[in-house]
């Protein structure tokens, strides 16, 4: 049946691209009816590290007076650990276990299920990708849809001509951009000036190497070091960002255009003993930006306090803002909470998977988060743990077993069951780490510049 469902929709888009009919699809009203749409993803960008999330460092300027317009999701909780399945999940709603795509190292591409840029591509919009590559690489699937999907480099400032150079080109015309780049992913690079603006002065222009590498995953000495290479490099990222947003505004266009800043995970900085991200899901790495700006409506500058899904709601949530029928995309929608509705949502999930007892992984891992309480299940193990977010925030302190979080255990084993792949899944005997040569060898090279190669 959903086979049948998918062909259809293929049959459809084909139809539509043959026929120049695309843009006669079905619009309904809208918060910013026929505009364009930006999504812009900050690889790696946890959200305590950015100003507008109170961190003290000057990391993000421009992201800090983006948000003064937008709206301000404080806790958007990801559907992942790592990149490859939270980037699937913005652009097809569903959760990564559907998709098959959770397990680290990546073995499988993205299912042929209705993408987010063919929604868009169907009703009449350009759609452009400049993205880093790696685990977004067009080799996933991630490019279909896209009129344009480019990848010249991993960082932002590698893809920001193009991306500009595509922006000018389509300027009157609808269109749907997707931006992405590793500038906060390992190892962390930035700038002299960058360094500086927060604090890391006497550094050249390098990278931050031998931190969290396999053969040494211990605290370093210098950990806050560290930590200022970690925020020297989303500054930035966030001056590429900056430079993007000047450029539709000098484009006249910004009155008109959707934008979403937001990023697929966080980081680990030894704050439950771990560094790095893809294996577990605390809230260093699954809390991240979420910033949504919409010309001219009522939620610029509000702040949403209410939990929601980071990953699955980016689909639905941009085609409806700009009236596009999504009625059979997967995914919730966030346009309540944009209306001061009541939240929707009275719990969030996320899910990871990689090999136990690699790099001190602990195997397939879920995790339910409430507006309370935060409950891990370490499937592998048969183990949990549970926290109350609003009196632990940082997730610290594992509550007894008699607590009433690990009444929960129920219910996240029942969304666990019903997330039942697309495709049949390897053989439980098949985890095993992926050789670096069955995947291409430029995306072997993205991924060895990014440190994941070395992790397996």
């Amino acid at each position: 049946m959903f086979r049948s469902a998918v062909l259809t929709a293929l049959i459809g888009a084909a139809v539509c691209l043959a026929t120049g009919a695309c843009s006669k699809r079905e619009r309904l009203p809208a918060a910013c009816s026929d505009c364009n749409v930006v999504l812009i993803s900050m690889d790696t960008v946890r959200a305590d590290h950015l100003g507008v999330y109170g961190h003290t460092r000057a990391t993000s300027p421009n992201v800090d007076r983006f948000a003064e317009h937008a709206a301000v999701f404080e806790n958007a909780i990801s559907q992942s650990a790592w990149t490859l399945p939270a980037h699937a999940s913005m652009m097809t709603g569903l959760y990564p276990g559907r998709l098959g795509v959770s397990h680290y190292p990546a073995k499988r591409s993205i299912p042929k299920v209705p993408m987010l840029a063919e929604q868009f591509r169907s009703a009449g919009y350009a759609t452009g990708a400049f993205t880093g590559g790696g685990f977004v690489a067009a080799h996933f699937g991630f490019s279909r849809g896209f009129d344009v999907y480019s990848s010249d480099g991993r960082r932002f400032e590698h893809n920001m001509e193009a991306a500009l150079a595509w922006l000018k080109q389509n300027r009157e015309r609808r269109f749907f951009l997707f931006l992405h780049g590793y500038d906060a992913h390992r190892p962390y690079f930035s700038r002299p000036d960058d360094k500086a603006s927060i604090g890391l002065t006497g550094k050249r222009n390098a990278e931050r190497r031998g931190f969290c590498v396999k053969a040494n995953r211990s605290r370093p000495p210098d950990l806050d070091v560290v930590l200022q290479y970690y925020d020297a490099s989303i500054r930035h990222g966030d001056l590429e960002v900056g430079r993007f947003l000047n450029a539709l505004e000098a484009l006249e266009l910004s009155g008109r255009t959707v934008v979403l800043i937001t990023s697929d995970h966080g980081e680990e900085f030894f704050e439950h003993g771990n560094c790095d991200h893809v294996r577990f899901l605390y809230r260093e790495v699954v809390n991240v930006p979420f910033l949504l700006r919409v010309p001219g409506h009522p939620s610029g500058g509000k702040r949403v306090a209410e939990i929601v899904p980071a990953s699955i709601s980016v689909g639905r949530t941009l085609l409806e803002l700009v009236g596009i029928d999504a009625s059979d995309f997967p995914g919730p929608s966030l346009m309540p909470l944009l209306r001061g509705e009541v939240s929707p949502f009275e719990s969030v999930y996320s899910e990871t998977d990689s090999i136990p007892g690699v790099l001190g992984s602990r195997g397939a891992t879920i995790a339910r988060t409430t507006s309370r309480h935060k409950l891990i299940a370490y499937l592998d193990e048969k183990k949990e743990e549970g926290y109350d977010v609003v009196t632990d925030v940082a997730e610290q302190h594992a509550l007894p077993d008699a607590d009433p979080v690990y009444q929960q255990r129920d219910d996240l084993s029942a969304w666990k069951k019903s997330v039942v792949p697309i495709e049949a899944p390897p053989r439980k005997s098949a985890r095993k780490a992926r050789p670096a040569e069955e995947l291409p060898s430029e995306i072997q090279k993205q991924l060895e510049s990014l440190g994941y190669l070395e992790q397996e």
